[in-house]
């Protein structure tokens, strides 16, 4: 009697664990069925060696460019674009023991609303610049000349300067700086260039008594 009892226990376990496997399946395939507990979890492996090798490199690039760069040089290797215009301002420079004339560009800003041949001569009388002078370049022109007035007509064209130009530095300076604003403004027009100081044409050029041969050639100096 007590078998049949233990068996009749042990029967009702079974029983008990087979509705409860199939309670547990119905609820799966009724209600969990669209469930996946891996679905939304975002995998994003990396790798952390990577990313640190980047950083390396981004650094070292910044080490050497401050290690290498000359702040003097960055405005002589500014991007050229095509439609960028440059004008040639001369200054002088001692080389091998002579005075030499030599061509320095500008680029033109789009914004000037003004000629290449106007902008070059108020560039000349900028002076070269700081990486220039650096270089030796140097120039005889006063820095207190001033350009009074400038006229362009389709025959030729007109500058006035002030009085500056021609006071000081002797007759070798007076020369060198009427040379430089020759070369400036025939290299940067084909059109007859005629000089005016304060608004008198310039056929005598300071207490020197420079001579000169209007309109401004490579030969308005020669005697």
């Amino acid at each position: 009697m007590g078998r049949r009892r233990k068996h009749k226990n042990k029967s009702s376990l079974i029983g008990i664990v087979v509705l409860i496997i199939a309670v547990l399946t119905y609820v799966k395939l009724t209600f969990l069925k669209d469930f996946n507990p891996f679905e939304d979890i975002n995998i994003k492996l990396e790798n952390p060696f990577k990313q640190e090798k980047i950083e390396v490199s981004k650094r070292s690039v910044a080490e050497d460019l401050s290690a290498t760069v000359d702040e003097d040089k960055i405005e002589e290797k500014s991007v050229i674009k095509e439609e960028d215009v440059f004008v040639t301002v001369f200054f002088t420079k001692m080389t091998n023991g002579k005075d030499v004339y030599v061509a320095a560009s500008r680029k033109l800003p789009k914004d000037c609303n003004c000629s290449a041949v106007e902008y070059a001569v108020k560039m000349l009388f900028s002076g070269p610049t700081r990486y220039e002078r650096k270089q030796g370049v140097y120039s005889e022109v006063p820095s207190t000349t001033k350009l009074i007035s400038y006229n362009e007509t389709p025959s030729r064209i007109n500058i006035n300067l002030s009085d500056d130009f021609g006071f000081g530095g002797g007759g070798d300076s007076l020369y060198k700086r009427t040379y430089q604003l020759i070369k400036t403004v025939n290299h940067n027009t084909r059109k007859p260039v005629y000089l005016y100081l304060n608004g008198k044409k310039a056929d005598v050029i300071g207490g020197e008594g420079l001579m000169l041969k209007q309109p401004l050639r490579s030969n308005s100096l020669e005697e």
